[in-house]
């Protein structure tokens, strides 16, 4: 019995180490650190330099891991939206929970954007939570989506894509724009869009 509590206790602290170190990871990366050395993770993470090795055999394994947590943070962020509700509603509650996840993931969709060119495992993981948005947005809209002529159908799914994507947000910020006017520039656009569905003009909350 007490091996099994040694080896149960050895499991737990190496759980630990391994969540510590990806902590330390992503924190580096918040605080502008695109891509941090395994010596820097390792003294963040007040763990030996041989322990990041041990626990990730390569950066693939670190950053998948790393991938996983970011898109855990993504679905807290993001509550479901009833798509029974009114519109009016369902774009401002969409504008407001892609905001929120837009600026707090800012950090990591920079280090991201750079790194993904030569990690297959970064551009499978954006690509997941890039689909996932889509998939999002598409049930939200699924009643005025289901109104609009076939050819009009996916060019607006991509277009309302486009519009609260990072690379839309990050536009946004570094030309200037604060995170209200981020917002807001998501709820008209997103509005505008499904109002020629609707067949009204375009409003504005």
């Amino acid at each position: 019995m007490a091996e099994v509590t040694k080896i149960d206790g050895r499991i737990a602290r190496g759980r630990r180490t391994r969540a510590a170190i990806v902590t330390a990871l992503l924190d580096l990366i918040a605080g502008g650190e695109v891509s941090p050395g395994a010596k820097q993770i390792a003294e963040r993470a007040n763990v030996s330099l041989r322990s990041v090795y041990q626990h990730f055999d390569d950066v693939e394994g670190l950053y998948e891991d790393a991938s996983a947590r970011i898109f855990d943070l993504v679905l807290s962020m993001s509550e479901e939206i009833d798509p029974d509700a009114p519109l009016e509603e369902r774009v401002t509650a969409f504008a407001e929970s892609r905001t929120a996840a837009l600026e707090a993931l800012a950090p990591f969709n920079r280090a991201t954007r750079l790194l993904e060119q030569s990690s297959p495992t970064i551009r499978r993981n954006r690509e997941a939570i890039r689909q996932w948005g889509r998939d999002r947005l598409s049930r939200i809209f699924a009643p005025e989506l289901a109104k609009a002529p076939d050819q009009v159908r996916q060019p607006l799914v991509d277009a309302i894509d486009a519009l609260s994507s990072s690379d839309a947000w990050e536009h946004l910020r570094t030309s200037g724009s604060t995170v209200e006017a981020g917002r807001q520039a998501i709820e008209v656009g997103t509005a505008a869009m499904l109002a020629s569905v609707e067949g009204r003009p375009g409003w504005v909350s």
